[in-house]
C-alpha cells in the first residue's frame, strides 16, 4: 500500500483490489485509512474459489509482493502467480521464497524487493503505463502455463522425478 501512495499522480484512476481475508486484514484496513487510500483500496473479503478467475480477469496486473516475516513461513511456489498468468495477466512478485520459480523477471512478470515501496511503485508504473509490456508479459505468462504447467506436464515431471529416485518405472523403457 505504501507503493500506491507514490502512484496517485502518475496513475490517477488506480484501484487496488485486495481479494481474500486473513488475520492481518484489520491492520491493512487501518493502514489504507492512515495513508488516505480509502478511495483506492477495496477489500473484498473471502471469495469462492470458483470466482477467482473472474477476479484475475478484472485486473490489469496481479501484484503480490510477499516478504519474509520473522517466525512466519516463507512463500512457497507461488501458485497464485501462475493462476494470474493462466488468465493472461502480467504479475509483480517479491523476490522471496519460491516466487522466483513462478515469476521469471522480464518474461511473465517483474520481481521486486518487497521491502522497497519505491521499487514496487516503479514496477507498477511500468506495467500500467506500457500497454505493450503488459501485453507481452501476460501473453508469455499464458504461454508458460500451456508449455510447462498443464497437468500433463506436471505429471510427466513427477513421473521423471520418481524414476530418478528409483521409485517409479520408466515408461519410456517399458514401451
Amino acid at each position: 500500500m505504501r507503493a500506491l501512495v507514490r502512484l496517485r499522480d502518475r496513475v490517477p484512476r488506480l484501484r487496488y483490489l485486495v481479494v481474500g481475508d486473513g488475520p492481518r486484514r484489520p491492520e491493512l484496513e487501518a493502514l489504507a485509512r492512515q495513508l488516505q487510500l480509502d478511495d483506492t483500496v477495496i477489500f473484498t473479503g473471502q471469495v469462492p474459489r470458483s470466482l477467482l478467475p473472474t477476479y484475475y480477469h478484472l485486473c490489469d496486473v496481479f501484484v503480490m509482493t510477499s516478504r519474509d516475516l520473522p517466525g512466519e513461513p516463507i512463500e512457497g511456489f507461488g501458485l497464485t502467480y501462475l493462476e494470474a498468468g493462466a488468465c493472461g495477466k502480467p504479475v509483480i512478485g517479491g523476490r522471496t521464497g519460491g516466487v522466483e520459480d513462478a515469476v521469471e523477471h522480464g518474461v511473465n512478470g517483474l520481481l521486486v524487493d518487497p521491502e522497497r515501496p519505491e521499487e514496487i511503485a516503479e514496477a507498477l508504473v511500468q506495467v500500467l503505463t506500457d500497454d505493450q509490456l503488459a501485453r507481452r508479459l501476460g501473453e508469455q505468462g499464458r504461454r508458460r502455463i500451456e508449455q510447462q504447467f498443464t497437468w500433463d506436464h506436471v505429471a510427466e515431471r513427477f513421473q521423471h522425478a520418481l524414476v530418478e529416485f528409483g521409485i517409479g518405472a520408466d515408461k519410456r523403457r517399458s514401451s
